[in-house]
């Protein structure tokens, strides 16, 4: 009866899925659960190294490896299943000859291991394995059972074509249009060429911990000779802006609780060096990942990039891909690194499944002129079939295999794209026509962000993320941690300086780890620093702290739903000011969410100023996430509903006599920041990369 039951819910599954990824996950999910096992895992056979075997889906394992972890059909256990072509049950799998340890997985030592190939027609395409930390016996029931679970995961695999070369053409015949998020402007056409990750692999079985700690060691070293390199490279061709980036992780790579977490993984918990920097690296990334702000959480790409530089050098991780003339890179995402290594002269473009629209890689593709897109599913499937690429990086389309029509489109539309002639530095006093002067100010998240905007010459900073310097050290930032992070960046910058006060979740303080379906509509931001107020009053009291010295200081209170939320805090600072005697900063108010756009002259009895959070606010608004690809094109900002709810917002502070504030990469699309001056917004806080070219263009248009 069992068996019955396992089997048919695989059946419910394949009728009940969205897609084929979502019949794979969740078939794995069940059959871990049915089994009792700790891990099961889908391999499939590569399309485009057909001696390679690629990790397709796991659960128990880590999932930042599915899609990127590949090994060799003639390499480990899994490799021995697919090539015996039979059944194959291990115990004491960890001394097996054949072990082989992928770091890149985060692979527990699992004792029993059990692979069934799965079988096509006239092949084999792949494996499915299962790994438990117990010892098994190899029953005769059980053995049945999984061999009847892969025969059905197999005809899953044909039903979908992923196997069959003569349903390609029938499956994908014409040309196939796939929209993604745009993360670069710009149009590429060329042939995909394919990123494979590849982990290589180790045998842990006699690990001698001073050769790890040594290995380590040298691996830090040439990580910082990697980085100083790019620098310079960047720097001598006047990338200034670009070097920045890798100067941050020059900073991540040698903090020094990122290193001691590493090594006290290795010595304590007698781990290699390289599953030390994957496993200290993972909860850093799942860390940034878990917040709200889209920006914080793209910050993972950064600490990715750092572990797969180590990991090279560790002797554990390259990656593998072959470019002709008019290369587009395909893959699952690129780091900053990659991206800043692009040999341009062969690579036209590039389509990743995971890059952010405000991410390193974007900023550097943009800064490079690399069209690009992101947010494209199933990105294997296609390449399948792909011979030639177009890639639209302004409206996020891609047509594979195109038509003859499409295709002279296309071309074009290229030879009429001018490359923008360098303009120089733009004078920052920009004054209108009527009189009033356009500010700039610029969103920061470190001190090299600091000094970038007064490099620019910002007209203020118009939004530090405190929260930022929190994730980076949670255990220590403290009172006094706050307070030279605070003065450190006010030292460098004459303007004004906006702090927001920490925009995280719950999850992000080990006394409030409560679980949220969906933690950016749950207890964020000020919710949660009011829900445990002993971490608002010590950013208050460090805030005020550094007011007395740096008058410039101001602090913008973050999601904020009711006048009751903005007046606890800001009494609470008046308070803590009262008792040191001095006076309070001024306070403002982001509005993010609607119900604030209603409460705005409530709200003025108790701010100053008030900054919109462009990005989020159009979020709530639409009820669409720009970062999914299946609504990413409802996600335009010119729409008139939303131009409309700013003009509206406009006019409602300018009765209450507040300063008013756009904060948001809104304001960086010319066209809108047209609009926005013509309805009396003058002042724009934004990524500081693009403040210089907003500048020409006024000049240019509206002066």
């Amino acid at each position: 009866m069992r068996k019955i039951e396992l089997l048919l819910e695989i059946s419910n599954i394949i009728l009940d899925a969205e897609s084929m990824e979502d019949v794979i996950t969740r078939t794995v999910t069940h059959l871990r659960r049915g089994l009792g096992s700790d891990v099961c895992s889908v391999y499939l056979l590569s399309k485009f190294k057909k001696d390679t075997l690629t990790l397709m889906a796991t659960d128990g394992l880590s999932q930042s490896a599915v899609g990127n972890v590949t090994m060799k059909t003639s390499e480990g256990l899994t490799g021995l299943s697919f090539t015996n072509g039979e059944y194959t049950f291990i115990r004491n799998a960890s001394k097996h000859p054949r072990f082989n340890y992928f770091p890149g997985i985060n692979e527990e030592p699992f004792n029993t291991y059990i692979g069934v190939p799965l079988k096509g027609r006239a092949h084999i395409i792949g494996v499915l394995v299962f790994q438990f930390k117990k010892d098994r016996k190899n029953t005769e029931a059980m053995k049945a059972l999984i061999k009847a679970a892969a025969a059905q995961v197999s005809t899953i695999m044909m039903k979908h074509y992923l196997y069959e070369p003569h349903n390609d053409d029938d499956m994908y015949e014409g040309e196939i249009n796939v929209r993604g998020i745009p993360l670069s402007g710009g149009i590429a056409i060329g042939s995909p060429a394919m990123v494979l990750s590849r982990f290589v692999e180790k045998n842990t079985g006699n690990l001698d911990i001073s050769r790890e700690l040594q290995e380590l060691e040298n691996a830090f070293l040439k990580t910082k000779a990697d980085l100083l390199k790019l620098i310079d490279e960047l720097d001598n061709n006047g990338s200034n802006s670009d070097s920045e980036i890798f100067q941050t992780h020059l900073l991540m790579l040698e903090d020094s609780m990122f290193r001691e977490d590493i090594k006290k993984h290795v010595t304590e918990h007698r781990k290699s060096a390289a599953f030390s920097v994957r496993h200290v690296a993972d909860k850093v990334i799942k860390r940034f990942m878990s917040i709200p702000d889209r920006y914080i959480r793209e910050r993972a790409g950064d600490v990715e990039d750092i572990s797969k530089r180590l990991l090279s050098h560790l002797g554990v991780m390259r990656r593998d891909v072959e470019l002709g003339e008019n290369s587009i890179l395909i893959a699952d995402a690129l780091t900053p690194g990659e991206t800043a290594s692009l040999d341009l002269e062969k690579v036209t473009g590039f389509i990743t499944s995971k890059d952010g629209a405000t991410s390193h890689t974007a900023i550097l593709a943009k800064s490079r002129h690399i069209p690009a897109v992101s947010g494209v599913k199933k990105l294997s499937e296609f390449m399948e079939v792909a011979q030639t690429i177009i890639l639209d990086g302004d409206s996020g389309e891609i047509f594979i295999n195109p038509t003859a029509e499409r295709l002279k489109e296309y071309n074009e539309k290229l030879n009429n794209i001018k490359q923008k002639p360098d303009l120089g530095e733009a004078d920052p006093n920009i004054v209108l026509p009527d009189g009033e002067r356009v500010y700039f100010y610029a969103n920061v998240s470190s001190l090299l962000d600091a000094e970038r905007a007064r490099s620019l010459k910002a007209d203020g900073i118009g939004l530090v993320r405190t929260e930022i310097f929190y994730l980076q050290n949670p255990a220590g930032f403290g009172f006094e941690e706050q307070v030279k992070a605070y003065e450190e960046i006010l030292s460098m910058f004459p303007g004004d300086v906006v702090f927001r006060l920490f925009d995280i979740g719950a999850d992000k303080k080990s006394n409030l780890e409560i679980p949220e379906d969906n933690p950016a509509l749950g207890n964020r931001g000020i919710r949660l620093l009011l829900d445990g107020k002993r971490m608002l009053e010590e950013q208050l009291r460090a805030l005020i702290e550094v007011y007395s010295s740096y008058p410039s200081l101001k602090i913008m209170v973050p999601f904020v739903s009711t006048p009751e939320e903005l007046r606890d805090v800001v009494l609470l600072g008046r308070q803590i000011a009262e008792e040191r005697g001095v006076k309070a900063p001024s306070f403002g108010t982001m509005i993010e969410i609607p119900s604030a756009v209603f409460y705005i002259e409530e709200l003025a009895e108790y701010c100053d100023f008030f900054s919109i959070g462009s990005n989020d606010l159009f979020q709530y608004f639409f009820a669409v996430d720009r970062t999914n690809p299946a609504v990413s094109s409802l996600y335009q900002t010119n729409n008139k509903a939303f131009l409309a709810l700013l003009e509206h917002i406009y006019q409602r502070v300018a009765k209450t006599g507040r300063k008013l504030e756009i904060c948001g990469e809104i304001a960086a699309d010319e066209r809108i920041l047209s609009h926005l001056i013509k309805t009396g917004y003058r002042i724009f806080s934004l990524n500081p990369y693009v403040i210089n070219d907003l500048r020409h263009f006024i000049r240019n248009t509206l002066c």
